[in-house]
C-alpha cells in the first residue's frame, strides 16, 4: 500500500540492514493483507496498521508476524528507535473498531526481530494524573545517557482541533512514567515540527526544535530560529530543569 504519515525504523540483523514501515495514510490498497486493518475515509484516503519490512541487501519486502497488541490503523504518530531491537511509538490519529477517529495517547514498546514484531501497549490508568493528552502531528526523540533509563521526549502536536498543543513531556521507558517539563511556549506550542536531541554529558541534554505550525495557516514566525532547551537530567526523574537558548541562523 502506498502511504505516508507513518513510522519507519532501521535495524541490522546478521550484517544486513532492514527498514520497518508502520501504518500511515494513503491510497486504496491493491491488496488487503490478512491480520491488518484498512479504513477508508470519505475523501478516498485509507488508513492502515499494516507494517512491512524491507531488506536493503536483497531489495525484497516481507511482512513479519504480529505478537501482542498491535496499534490500530493510525497516522501522524512518532516512532523512535531505542536500540537495534527495540523502539517506542506514541500517539497519532487512530481509527478504532467502531470506525471512530481519535487522537491517541497510548505508548507502544516494540521488540523487533527478522520475522516477528512483539507489541506491548501501555495505556493511561485512571489513577494516574501525569499523562499527556492524545495527539498527532507532534514531535519526539529518544534520550539515552549512561546514567539511567532511556527516555522519550515529546512536544506539541494537536488533538481534535487544528490548533497546536502547548506542552512538553518526558517518558521513562523502564518505569513507564511521564513527567511534564516546564519549557517556554516558543519551544512547545507548535505542531508538524521537527525535534532532535544532543547528549552533551550524562546529565545534560539539548533539545532542538525547528519549524512547525501554531494555528492553521500560521507558521512559526521565523523558521530560521532554532530553540535549544537544555535539560539537566539527574538520578531522580523529577530532577529535570530547562533553559531556553535562541540561535538566529
Amino acid at each position: 500500500m502506498r502511504r505516508g504519515a507513518g513510522g519507519m525504523i532501521s535495524f541490522e540483523h546478521d550484517g544486513v540492514h532492514h527498514l520497518l514501515m508502520i501504518g500511515g495514510l494513503g491510497s486504496k490498497p491493491a491488496v488487503q493483507l490478512p491480520h491488518y486493518k484498512y479504513i477508508e475515509f470519505p475523501n478516498g484516503n485509507w488508513r492502515t496498521n499494516e507494517y512491512s519490512m524491507y531488506n536493503l541487501s536483497s531489495r525484497k519486502w516481507s511482512n513479519p508476524s504480529i505478537i501482542g497488541q498491535c496499534i490500530t490503523p493510525a497516522s501522524y504518530f512518532i516512532t523512535e528507535k531505542i536500540n537495534n531491537t527495540r523502539a517506542v511509538l506514541f500517539g497519532g490519529g487512530e481509527t478504532d473498531d467502531d470506525n471512530e477517529d481519535t487522537a491517541a495517547n497510548n505508548i507502544y514498546i516494540l521488540e523487533i526481530s527478522i520475522s516477528t514484531v512483539f507489541w506491548q501497549c501501555i495505556k493511561k490508568l485512571e489513577a494516574i494524573d501525569q499523562w499527556p493528552v492524545g495527539r498527532n502531528r507532534h514531535a519526539g526523540a529518544i534520550i539515552i545517557t549512561g546514567s539511567g533509563s532511556p527516555m522519550l521526549v515529546i512536544s506539541g502536536g494537536c488533538n481534535n482541533s487544528t490548533n497546536a498543543l502547548d506542552d512538553c513531556w518526558i517518558f521513562n521507558i523502564t518505569q513507564h512514567s511521564w513527567i511534564k517539563l516546564d519549557v517556554p511556549h516558543s519551544v512547545s506550542k507548535r505542531r508538524s515540527h521537527s525535534l532532535s536531541v544532543f547528549i552533551m554529558s550524562p546529565h545534560c541534554v539539548w533539545i532542538i526544535t525547528v519549524g512547525g505550525v501554531v494555528t492553521t495557516g500560521t507558521f512559526v514566525t521565523n523558521p530560521n530560529i532554532v530553540m535549544l532547551t537544555e535539560l539537566g537530567v539527574y538520578t531522580s526523574p523529577a530532577a529535570v530543569f530547562s533553559l531556553e537558548l535562541i540561535i538566529r541562523l
